[in-house]
């Protein structure tokens, strides 16, 4: 009898560890990451969010003086706002939207976007594609991928300061390269990272063009302290980096978020998913 409970105990165990090594599939992932936001009665209740926060802004390379503020987020369906009102004099907003149909990326001054606004609106996938600011939007990408033209592919295990995270690719009609991030435990979504390679020039002699080197723009988005709001299990802390290097050297910007407010279902008025003119 002995011998016959170690068996089925060890059998058992070999098909745990079996089961636990198979390789999740992305529609796996999906499935249990929508759950960690909550039940599908929730997330189908929540039309609307305005969630506003303390921002800082560190200017990494070169390095220059910081700046304070706050940031606004709001959005409704598939409409969102992602906003800055900072204390520098030559960098006091920022301001992203996308209305349903057109993104837009509002100047910082006159005729002058930031270097995150304009790899933003190069690369306005982010916010057509409702990637830009993660789980924070109702419009959320992978809230509902039917009407999107997109594929998630598996890029395996990996780890994001020492924890396990699955990664998938999303794959969207776009230059940039996007893989997004989700805790190998909880399923919440952790990180989204853009990547995009420019060639490097081209000179009027090889010599010339031996001297060009191609640039590499790096925009990584971590979302970290995740606590339930009204049924919804959403991140209160939110980071921006963004890196390049390229022929004019590098720059490196950190922009980090604490986010204390959060308010559902209110009335957003159509003008607000305008960054043009909000």
């Amino acid at each position: 009898m002995k011998k016959l409970q170690i068996f089925t105990l060890l059998a058992f165990l070999a098909l745990a560890s079996s089961a636990f090594s198979q390789k999740m599939t992305p529609e796996d992932i999906l499935a249990k990451h929508l759950e960690s936001i909550g039940t599908a009665a929730a997330r189908a209740k929540n039309t609307s969010r305005i969630i506003v926060g303390n921002a800082d802004v560190e200017f990494i390379t070169p390095k220059n003086l910081p700046s304070q503020g706050r940031i606004v987020l709001a959005s409704a369906d598939n409409k969102m706002f992602w906003g800055l009102n900072l204390n520098a004099l030559d960098y006091s907003q920022e301001k992203f939207s996308f209305d349903g149909s057109k993104a837009k990326v509002a100047f910082v001054r006159n005729g002058v976007r930031s270097i995150l606004g304009n790899f933003v609106v190069t690369n306005d996938v982010v916010l057509q594609e409702s990637l830009f600011g993660g789980t924070l939007s109702t419009s959320w990408a992978l809230l509902d991928l039917k009407d999107k033209k997109v594929k998630l592919t598996s890029e395996g295990r990996k780890k994001i300061d020492g924890k396990d995270v699955y990664a998938l690719g999303y794959a969207a009609k776009s230059d940039v390269a996007i893989t997004l991030y989700f805790d190998a435990e909880t399923f919440r979504h952790v990180r989204t990272e853009y990547k995009r390679t420019s060639s490097a020039g081209i000179g009027t002699s090889p010599d010339q063009s031996s001297r060009f080197s191609e640039t590499r723009i790096k925009v990584t988005e971590d979302f970290a302290d995740f606590k339930a709001e009204k049924g919804l299990i959403l991140p209160h802390k939110y980071r921006i980096l963004y890196s390049v290097n390229g022929q004019n050297g590098s720059n490196e910007i950190k922009w980090t978020f604490d986010l204390n407010e959060f308010a559902f279902d209110q009335k957003i008025a159509d003008s607000t998913f305008d960054a043009e003119i909000n």
